[in-house]
Parts: structure tokens; sequence; C-alpha cells
């Protein structure tokens, strides 16, 4: 039991995920009892058991699922359904509750910069995984992040390498130069990225745009591009700076509109 507990601990610890799944009720003749656990993990691999067969496949898919969906969710098996579970082999049935641990979004930043920097602090205050990319070694001091910032030293052309798009991904792009946005935008955008956005000035963007239909990305694609990036707050400082593209994330996370809350809710 406490060995079990200590492997969920390391997983947090290690900033990894997984998805915990555990009999909460049990009746009739099961493979398991109620509190019987088995973790998860992403590559379809599991530590523990609820009892094996078609029912522990079955669970495993749904918890697969929700790498994505990062929400919780109970499962009933019937042990005598030949599609939810192994007919004739027990006859009662099972309740599985599957949550997910350890599975939090990610912010990529692309670009070492002041601004990436900045946002790399912000962020992983903010509870987001962050990645950090520059083909600047120099740049990449473990010491100058946060200690879970995971911090890749790479080209721009091979940026996709080391972007898992099947999780949330929020995409920074912080570079230095126009050329390094023209070799990265075309690679990230047919992986559709939950965000997208591009620093910068209003003319870099249009001369962005116009290098990205010259090089064929489709319209469609550009258009969900975010920039300049971040919301107008007046930023100046690479810190303000971060605020606002921070704030432009949770708002698109979250779905809101961004305006003022007290106008929302004046009534006098």
């Amino acid at each position: 039991m406490t060995d079990f507990f200590e492997q969920i601990s390391e997983i947090q610890k290690r900033g990894d995920a997984a998805v915990l799944c555990i009999i909460t009720k049990s009746k009739g003749s099961t493979p398991r009892q109620p509190g019987s656990k088995m973790l998860v993990f992403p590559d379809g691999k599991i530590s523990g058991t609820i009892g094996g067969g078609e029912t522990e496949a079955n669970c495993i898919k749904e918890a697969l699922k929700l790498f994505q969906s990062n929400e919780p969710k109970s499962l009933h098996y019937s042990l005598v359904n030949p599609e939810k579970g192994d007919p004739g082999v027990c006859g009662g049935e099972l309740e599985i509750y599957l949550e997910p641990i350890g599975i939090r979004e990610t912010v990529c930043i692309i670009g070492a910069g002041h601004v990436g920097k900045s946002v790399a602090f912000l962020a992983n205050w903010l509870g987001f995984n962050v990645t950090v990319m520059d083909d600047r070694e120099p740049l990449l001091l473990k010491e100058d992040y946060p200690k879970e910032t995971n911090l890749i030293h790479c080209e721009p052309k091979s940026i996709v390498k080391f972007i898992n798009f099947n999780q949330d991904n929020y995409i920074l792009l912080t570079t230095r130069s126009l050329d390094i946005d023209l070799v990265t935008i075309p690679l990230l955008l047919p992986n559709h990225p939950k965000y997208i956005g591009i620093i910068g000035s209003k003319k870099r963007w249009v001369m962005t745009q116009k290098g990205l239909i010259e090089n064929g990305v489709e319209e469609e694609l550009i258009n969900t591009i975010f920039s300049p990036i971040g919301l107008d707050l007046g930023a100046e400082t690479p810190q303000e700076i971060a605020i606002s593209i921070m704030a432009e994330i949770m708002l698109v996370r979250n779905q809101k509109t961004g305006k003022h809350m007290s106008t929302q809710w004046r009534t006098i």
C-alpha cells in the first residue's frame, strides 16, 4: 500500500502523469474488491491491477482518454455483459473511479530571451508545465529557470520532435527573428495546438503573414495564430509582457471574454 502511494508521489515530483483507477464498489462475485488500485501511464503501461481480463482492458482504454480530457470519470461494469466484462467468469458488478494525476497543461516557449524567461517563471507559478527551447545553449542554464522547467537546446527545424501534441499545449514564439518564426510556424500549425502566439509588432506580424502565405501555409491555419501576442495592458517590461501573455492564455483556456468583472456585476 505504502509503495503504491509513494509511486504516485514520485510521479507528481517528476512532473509526469498517470491515471489512478480504483474500485469503489463491487456487487456479487468479482476478481478484485473495493480499494483495489491500478495506475495507467500515457504509453499504456500499468502498475497494479483491478482484476485483469476484458474489464481491465476496457478500463485502460478509458483511462488513456483522460490524458486529453483531464477530467475524472466513473465507470460501471457488469461482468455478465459481454460488452462490459468477461461473460460468465464472475457474474458480479464493479464501479471504478478514474482520476488523472499530475496532468498539467504545458506552456512551450520557443525563444529564451528576456520575455521568454519571464513567461517561464510566471507560467510555472500558475501551475503549468513549462518547456523552453532555443538554439542558443548559453541561454538555457538551469540556474536561470524554475527547477521544474524542461530546457531543450535544438535547432528551429527540430522543435516538433520535442512537443507532445497529444496534450494541451500553449505555444509561444518569443524568438529573436522573423526567419526563425517562418521556419517553426509551418511545423507547428498542422498539429493544431490549443494556442499559438507570436511576439512582435504589428508590422512584423504583417510580414510574418506574407511569408507564411508565400510558403504555402493555408490562410485558415494562419488565422488561428494570436499575434501580436498578449492582452492590451500597456505592458512594457518583460515581466509586464509576461503577465499580458499569460492573461491571454488563461482567457483562451477558460473561454472567457476578459471583461471587467465590476462592469458585469455592477447593480447600481
